[in-house]
């Protein structure tokens, strides 16, 4: 449910709350951010939106943040101890984060269109949100960790990691005499 400032603007009044300039870019900010599939973090908002307003506080993002979470416009994304990012892409679909990186992705998946409806009526829920998330090793840490475990071939051992192996008193191969 995506809506345009205008729309976001009338839900804002016919909800009763005030529709004020610093909202109505904090909402901005994160559709900006989810057209090009990025999950920001309150204190990445926070940064953004003072550009625009250089008095604006931090409690008026997070409060903000929380309005559109309540109004099913964003979702909070993460793990427990982890930054929490936000989601300005309501509709149905699947965010994979990685462990290593702590990257949340946005994968559509075609067979999450509709489901709110399915559940709701096979439930008798009024379904007010949905959140699909998968974690694991995107291929960028696959690869680095692959890459830290095999030494490519004909490759020299890295010369730190010889020196802290090293038993003390003998010369490693950066050349130092390890006492």
């Amino acid at each position: 449910m995506s809506l345009a400032i205008e729309e976001f603007r009338r839900l804002l009044a016919d909800r009763g709350y005030r529709v004020t300039a610093q909202r109505l870019a904090i909402y901005e900010l994160l559709q900006e951010n989810a057209r090009r599939s990025h999950h920001p973090s309150a204190e990445e908002l926070y940064q953004q939106a003072r550009e625009r307003f250089p008095m604006i506080s931090p409690a008026t993002v997070y409060n903000t943040l929380e309005l559109l979470v309540e109004l099913g416009l964003a979702s909070q994304l993460g793990f427990p101890g982890d930054v929490q990012r936000y989601d300005g892409n309501p509709h149905a679909h699947a965010n994979v984060q990685c462990v290593s990186c702590k990257e949340i992705f946005d994968v559509e998946a075609d067979a999450l269109d509709g489901i709110g409806e399915r559940v709701a009526r096979e439930s008798d829920f009024i379904i007010l949100g949905q959140r699909f998330e998968f974690y694991g090793i995107c291929p960028r840490c696959q690869q680095a960790r692959q890459q830290q475990e095999e030494p490519a071939e004909g490759a020299v051992a890295c010369p730190e990691r010889e020196e802290e192996a090293a038993p003390a008193g003998e010369v490693t191969a950066a050349g130092r005499v390890d006492r």
